[in-house]
């Protein structure tokens, strides 16, 4: 046995000998063996006993969802709140020396433990706790009262000290094993949908509105219509971030509340296995910086074999240095799973990554990256009569072109991309997300600017799509739902063409006019809550 791996102290007669963590090494017939689920199977057994050794943890629920609906997360009081909320606390089988009759657990304050009797369950303790024992197993049920991230950077993992004591207090074991909250995971749009939302009350979007409730009907797809009466929230994209957290045996929504002054909507998602965190607080951004903090401008891509769960994308303004929330890139980087890359929207009017940036299956399933192209979008427009305006958009394709390849390759005195965790990381997209380039589709966009936006040098700003960007598309389940204002039906064949190539089964397009000429499409308009399963496989070469 390699006494170097985690060990504990068991304590007999004086004498310190080693036993290592879940291995339950035998003094005579004083014994302790911390079991908890590092294999994440759902069950314990001696198959964790093994792993445990080996600096592998369990997961616990952060328990903030709100299975009893009375309006507040469950991990805010000390009750197991039916079915649902037990579902959420994870086991820990304590076994202890035959001597023992007390077994004192102690462990970050954020951990609740519950000592269930039968049907029911009672608390224990919050972050220590001491239970009786008769010498027999000892079975505790833990939940974390918060999410990994928050001020202090906490990276979700706590560490469980166990001693058992005999009638008279004396010590005969001790152990520890460690548990790790689970993250909270941004869904990719390749995760099948289970719920699309949109706003009514501000835009005149009825007719939209219904006609994608008679796409999704034939889906099974529910359509939720949210009635506000602030403009902000007619873009329900960024309103709102709804990702996932999981242990085995259950899941929940969550989702990171807007960042806008005006975000009334998510609050009212939180529920039974449903959550709500509000992950910053609010800041005000003025200028072309405006838009930095919507949730459009947050992105993650589907698994790739470097990222198994996928990677966060951040839109980030390199003129003025302006990224997304700060406070919400520390609080997704302490997931410690999606590792989130910026990438270069200085060029754009709204800056969103979600006009540059977006994701289907392939017709492999192992995700491909489409893309606007400004130079097929020249081509296929109808020429402007207008000399100047003709001159300018060439400008314009030829500029974002060449922004769009430096933010892919990674070449250029500035870079386009990057990872501000890892400096010395690649610079270039394809190299930060471990993608093959040729899993990369384009869909041809034309794109203006006016003629102040451009500048000395190549630079370009203020820049949008002058038809429907089918980048900003709805993907729900294998159909892609896309807008058509001012395209062309040219436009609109070649992107059907490109989207079943990206793994689309069926196109639709619906006419977004009251959102493009407000300067966004149809996936800033909707917002879907998605599976936490991700059933792709990796893309590879």
């Amino acid at each position: 046995m390699n006494l170097a791996k985690r060990s504990c102290r068991c304590v007999r007669t004086g004498v310190l000998v080693w036993a290592c963590l879940g291995w339950g090494v035998a003094l005579g017939e004083q014994r302790l063996v911390i079991r908890i689920d590092v294999d994440g199977d759902g069950l314990l057994t001696a198959a964790d006993d093994e792993a445990a050794p080996h600096g592998r943890f369990a997961r616990v629920m952060a328990n903030r969802d709100d299975d009893d609906a009375d309006g507040l997360p469950d991990a805010d009081d000390d009750r197991v709140n039916g079915p649902r909320d037990r579902a959420d606390l994870v086991p820990i089988d304590i076994i202890p020396p035959a001597t023992a009759r007390v077994v004192r657990v102690t462990a970050d304050e954020r951990l609740r433990f519950f000592d269930r009797d039968g049907a029911d369950a009672r608390s224990v303790g919050t972050g220590r706790c001491d239970v009786a024992c008769d010498g027999g197993p000892v079975r505790l049920w833990v939940e974390s009262t918060a999410w990994a991230g928050g001020p202090a950077r906490w990276d979700g993992s706590c560490d469980v000290a166990v001693e058992v004591s005999a009638d008279d207090g004396t010590l005969l074991a001790q152990d520890h094993a460690t548990l790790r909250v689970a993250p909270v995971l941004l869904r990719p749009s390749t995760a099948a949908a289970r719920e699309v939302f949109i706003a009514t009350g501000r835009y005149d979007n009825a007719a939209f509105v219904a006609a994608l409730r008679q796409v999704l009907d034939p889906l099974g797809v529910p359509l939720t219509v949210y009635a506000t009466d602030d403009w902000r929230e007619m873009w329900m994209q960024d309103t709102m971030e709804i990702a996932a957290a999981s242990v085995p045996g259950s899941s929940m929504r969550v989702v990171l509340a807007g960042l806008r002054h005006a975000d009334r909507f998510p609050g009212r998602l939180l529920g039974p296995d449903s959550a709500v965190v509000e992950p910053a607080a609010a800041r005000s951004l003025r200028g072309g910086d405006a838009w930095a903090d919507w949730y459009g401008n947050l992105e993650v891509s589907p698994p790739t074999p470097t990222y198994p769960a996928g990677r966060i994308l951040f839109g980030r303004n390199t003129t003025t240095a302006t990224s997304f929330h700060p406070d919400v890139i520390a609080f997704l980087e302490d997931q410690a799973s999606q590792a989130p890359v910026w990438i270069d929207t200085s060029w754009l009017l709204i800056k969103h990554v979600d006009e540059i940036i977006a994701f289907l299956p392939g017709d492999d399933g192992k995700g491909v990256m489409l893309m606007p192209d400004p130079l097929e979008g020249l081509r296929l427009a109808d020429p402007p009569a207008d000399a100047a305006v003709r001159s300018r958009r060439e400008t314009v394709a030829t500029r974002i072109a060449a922004r769009l390849d430096a933010m892919l390759a990674g070449h250029g005195p500035s870079p386009r991309a990057g990872d501000d965790a890892d400096r010395e990381a690649a610079s270039g997209l394809v190299g930060l997300l471990g993608i093959d380039p040729k899993r990369i589709v384009r869909l041809p966009v034309l794109f203006d600017a006016p003629a102040s936006a451009l500048h000395d040098h190549e630079a370009i700003t203020d820049a949008e799509a002058v038809w429907s960007n089918p980048v900003n598309a709805l993907f729900v389940n294998g159909t892609v739902i896309c807008g058509t204002s001012a395209m062309p039906e040219r436009v609109q064949r070649v992107c059907e063409e490109r989207f079943r190539e990206a793994g689309g089964t069926a196109v639709v397009f619906l006419d977004d006019s009251p959102y493009h000429r407000n300067h966004g499409n149809v996936h800033c308009a909707t917002n879907a809550s998605r599976s936490d399963e991700t059933p792709q496989t990796p893309a590879g070469p």
